[in-house]
């Protein structure tokens, strides 16, 4: 549970407030773009704690097996492509993409963040 902790504390809280956010805009606006913003970045979030928990479980000393998660990162991207390809007169696509490119940029920029 401390790790759990750990993550939110670092990167969750801020895609919970981002998605709340564009949730409000989205009632307001009922924009695609918006809406697909939405999903691309719930699935984010779904893949930020995937990276997270397994970059935290190969640093454990008695791990053997190093992963990051990208098998289930890959499923998560397939799952917010199809739907977005089952609802695509309500969701933009390019919405989905930016909103899942999210966790990726956090993933390349994580060391920068950190660094003392």
């Amino acid at each position: 549970m401390k790790r759990f902790n750990i993550i939110f504390k670092q990167y969750m809280q801020y895609y919970i407030y981002c998605i709340i956010v564009l949730v409000i805009v989205f009632i307001f606006t009922y924009s695609a773009f918006i809406l697909g913003l939405i999903i691309g970045m719930i699935g984010s979030l779904i893949n930020t704690f995937t990276f997270e928990y397994y970059l935290a479980e190969a640093k454990e000393k008695d791990n053997i097996h190093i992963s990051t998660g990208n098998i289930w990162r890959y499923l998560v991207v397939i799952l917010a492509c199809t739907t977005w390809y089952f609802y695509k007169d309500h969701i933009n696509i390019f919405g989905v993409v930016v909103g899942l490119m999210i966790s990726y940029v956090l993933i390349v920029f994580k060391p920068f963040l950190h660094k003392k």
